[in-house]
Parts: structure tokens; C-alpha cells; sequence
């Protein structure tokens, strides 16, 4: 009878550590693995905006604090702070584009550089980063204000993280996204001006764009995958591709200034963005002719 009951005490335990280990294998079989690429292949193009150059997004500086020192960059004759969200070469290279290879289970070395974000004259650097679920940052606040940082998981929906940033120190920050939100934009809530965002990336085949808008992507095991390109303000394109032994593949993404995607919170009508305020009613409107 001691017997019965003891193998019966063992019985939820005995399963309980079948499926934790049921799921830590399910766990580990998704995760990115390490290997020597053999017959490794490269994917190389171009992102290009088409269309209508979009308006910048204006901020009207005498709404915040600390407008002396806010004012240093990036500002209009008749104090707006202007983000220029779309940065493009002569010939249309886009800037900021953020190329992903899509579910590739093993490849390459995940060498990827520690996140560091500056915030100087009440801006953030860089305006785009690649991330990884659980991956730590710094933000580094050059400025002699206080900053506090909110980090939104996919433009403005809920806050994931809120990080207060001293004057001229260093707070560390963790990356956690939800679910399968791929997307995070982190604003200070002093001054909403102050914007960075970042993409989730699940391995190391990925690209950000300078001011050419060129990339390249090799060492890539042979297979089918899904190549996509992300904007901060542009939907996500994607396309099916099927990597050769050695080969190279060509491709080029276009994006529509027609097409531009505000996020939801910019269609508020608020003191503090105006959707057409650059267009016309400034400076920058009246010499272009807009």
C-alpha cells in the first residue's frame, strides 16, 4: 500500500518534469544555432523611395522644456523642431530600411554589436536599431537635462519599459517584446520629439540601409525564405526568394511616398503635431512652394 501511494505521489512530479522538458526541447529547436555555412550565398540590392517626397513631422518647440538646448539641431527658422523621417541619396537610396532574412534556423556567427543610444540636443542616435528579444541596451544621455525614456512596443501601443535618464549619465535598459510584436518605438516623455525605434531581428541576416539605400546579406545557406524590408513610416515588404549554392541574388525593394503610415497617435489632433504644419504655413513650406 506505501508503495502504491508513493509511485502515485511520483506521478505529477514525473510529469511535470516531462513537460518542462518537453518544452525547453520545443524551446531550443527554435532557437538560432551557430554552424559553418557551406556553399554560402549573398543577397544584395537596393531600397528606394518613389513618389511624392513626404512631409516632415513638426514639433513646436515653445510646448516643451528646455528649449534653448532643444533648439541647438534640426530646427526651423521659426522654432520647430523637424524630423526629416526620410533621408534619401540623388538618385532615391532610402536610409533607415531595415532588410531581414527571414527563418533561417542556422548559419553564420550572431556577432552583433551592443546597442548604445545617445541622446545629445534633445535628440536620439541612431534613429534605427536592430534588436533582440531580451537583448540589453544603454542610453546615453549627453545632455545636462533630465530625459525620461518610454519605450512603446509597435509605435505607441502599450509601454513596455520606462527608463528616466539623469543628466549627462547612463541608464540600462532590456528589450522584451510581447508576443510576436516586432516593433518598438522609444519616445521621451519630456520631449516627444525625441524618437528611436528598433526591429526585431531573430538572427544575423539583416541589413540597415545608409544614405544610399544599398545592402548586402551573404554567407547565407542554401534554402527558400522570406526577405523583408521595414520603414519606421512605411509598411512592411516582403518577398520569396530561393537561395543557390554560391550564388548571388538581386533584389530591390520600392517604397511609395504616397503610401506613408503615420502612426495611430499622430492622427490626434493635438497642440503639438499637426499633420500638415510643415505644408504649407512654414518656412520650409514657402521656399518649396508647397
Amino acid at each position: 500500500m506505501n508503495g502504491d501511494c508513493a509511485n502515485m505521489n511520483f506521478r505529477p512530479i514525473i510529469a511535470i518534469i516531462s513537460f518542462i522538458s518537453a518544452v525547453s526541447l520545443s524551446f531550443n529547436s527554435h532557437a538560432y544555432q551557430e554552424i559553418e555555412v557551406a556553399d554560402g550565398a549573398t543577397i544584395q540590392g537596393k531600397a528606394v523611395l518613389i513618389g511624392k517626397m513626404p512631409y516632415p513631422r513638426i514639433y513646436h518647440l515653445i510646448l516643451f522644456p528646455n528649449i534653448d538646448m532643444c533648439a541647438e539641431v534640426d530646427t526651423d527658422d521659426e522654432m520647430n523642431r523637424v524630423l526629416d523621417d526620410f533621408k534619401i541619396s540623388k538618385d532615391g537610396g532610402l536610409k533607415d530600411v531595415v532588410i531581414t532574412l527571414n527563418h533561417v534556423e542556422a548559419g553564420k556567427p550572431f556577432n552583433k554589436k551592443p546597442i548604445i543610444i545617445d541622446s545629445e540636443d534633445c535628440k536620439f542616435f541612431p534613429e534605427v536599431n536592430a534588436v533582440r528579444q531580451f537583448e540589453s541596451f544603454k542610453v546615453n544621455n549627453l545632455d545636462a537635462v533630465m530625459h525620461n525614456s518610454q519605450v512603446y512596443q509597435k509605435e505607441r501601443g502599450k509601454i513596455i519599459q520606462n527608463l528616466p535618464i539623469p543628466p549627462e549619465s547612463i541608464t540600462n535598459g532590456k528589450v522584451t517584446f510581447q508576443k510576436n510584436f516586432k516593433i518598438f518605438q522609444m519616445i521621451c516623455g519630456m520631449h516627444e520629439f525625441m524618437q528611436t525605434w528598433g526591429y526585431r531581428i531573430q538572427n544575423p541576416y539583416y541589413f540597415i540601409t545608409k544614405l544610399g539605400g544599398e545592402f548586402k546579406i551573404d554567407n547565407i545557406p542554401p534554402g527558400e525564405y522570406d526577405l523583408n524590408a521595414w520603414h519606421f513610416l512605411m509598411k512592411t515588404q516582403s518577398q520569396r526568394i530561393k537561395i543557390a549554392k554560391n550564388g548571388t541574388t538581386n533584389i530591390n525593394f520600392k517604397f511609395n511616398g504616397d503610401k506613408v503610415t503615420r502612426p495611430l497617435y499622430e492622427t490626434i489632433k493635438s497642440g503639438r503635431i499637426k499633420k500638415d504644419a510643415a505644408y504649407p504655413g512654414t518656412a520650409k513650406g514657402r521656399e518649396l512652394g508647397k
